[in-house]
């Protein structure tokens, strides 16, 4: 194929995406997207000529390297590129790239829908690093090129399939950095699966951070970078996912539930509960409530300090959780406090689920 663009060699491939009304409605849709195969004579920047045409800077550019280099600047800032990573960034913003001999790259301009709320997410997601090696990077790579092999041999995948294939992608770039400059350093996924151990329990922030060996100030900020959440925005959010399921699933109260669920009162459970429902619990609580056997294992985080259920008929709550929640003390948490009638409350819910 020829492409008339210096440095590109006869060997590399270019296509063009003419989006129908549908897809700028509906779906995800590429403009253009190619696989060059490049020398050092190769350049190419938002003031060029191609880059004028149409609205190629009106969309968001993605880059695979498969092998060689290229130098960018991005927003007046400068990186390197190199086999294996990725590279993503708005071309409404400026930029500049040019090539190391023996390049060699797919790329791909595509918009739609919420591509960038979503390009913004990844950014955040990679400390605002706009070159990066996400762990699903090769199968970035393979979905790029099943789009060009399809275009090769005239069988083009249509716009739906188009549209899940770049949300694929996009999801994909959210992933953790697994380059070699960034490993090591974002711990936040080490300390999800304690965070989410002690969803309603006692734990501060200081105690999940210094467990992946980070102040609490840096905790947070890598966090929400990662999530979109502050800490404290992800444990209400956790604990109302699990409020709805008891609130729909046992004959709990209201207040039993609030307790259960790591509220140190039934005012500020209420208070939290229709910032994310728009209504009270109560009114939640418009569906059928299942009756849980005698043989009912409550086997989740919310109960992990009450003893099984279900075995035998002197299975009750009250002989084994309640001295074990008395011999914690009564701390403040980073999640609540500790009460008497936070530790009875947690103690009933036990006793009505066996």
């Amino acid at each position: 194929m020829l492409i008339p663009e210096k440095g590109v060699h006869q060997t590399s491939e270019r296509y063009f995406f003419t989006p129908s009304s549908l897809a700028r409605e509906l779906f995800y849709y590429p403009t253009r997207g190619g696989h060059y195969f490049c020398s050092s004579l190769y350049s190419f920047d938002h003031r060029s000529e191609i880059a004028m045409q149409g609205d190629h800077n009106q969309n968001i550019m993605l880059f695979y390297i498969h092998s060689g280099a290229m130098e960018l600047t991005l927003g007046g800032v400068r990186a390197l590129a190199a086999a294996g990573q990725v590279v993503l960034f708005d071309c409404r913003e400026p930029y500049r790239y040019a090539a190391s001999d023996g390049l060699e790259f797919s790329w791909l301009l595509f918009n739609g829908l919420n591509t960038r709320a979503f390009y913004r997410r990844i950014l955040q997601a990679h400390g605002g690093r706009q070159v990066f090696m996400p762990s699903g990077v090769s199968e970035i790579a393979q979905l790029l090129d099943s789009i060009f092999t399809g275009c090769a041999a005239d069988e083009r995948p249509g716009e739906a399939q188009l549209s899940q294939m770049l949300h694929r992608m996009l999801g994909l770039l959210l992933l953790n950095d697994t380059s070699p400059a960034h490993a090591g350093s974002d711990r936040i996924a080490e300390a999800h699966p304690l965070h989410d151990r002690h969803l309603f329990e006692e734990l501060s922030v200081q105690e999940v951070a210094a467990s992946v060996s980070l102040s609490s100030s840096h905790f947070s900020r890598q966090f929400k970078a990662k999530t979109g959440y502050s800490p404290y925005e992800y444990i209400i959010l956790r604990r109302i996912d699990k409020a709805k399921y008891l609130l729909t699933s046992t004959p709990l109260s209201v207040k039993e539930i609030a307790y259960a669920t790591g509220y140190n009162s039934e005012e500020n459970f209420i208070h939290s509960f229709p910032q994310q429902r728009r209504h009270r619990p109560g009114l939640f609580r418009k569906y059928p409530i299942i009756r849980l056997s005698k043989n009912y294992r409550f086997s989740d985080n919310l109960c992990s300090d009450f003893a099984e259920h279900g075995s035998s008929e002197s299975s009750h709550a009250e002989t084994f959780s309640l001295q074990k929640y008395k011999n914690r003390g009564t701390r403040p948490g980073f999640y609540g406090f500790t009460s008497q009638s936070l530790l009875n409350a947690r103690c009933r819910a036990a006793a009505v689920i066996a």
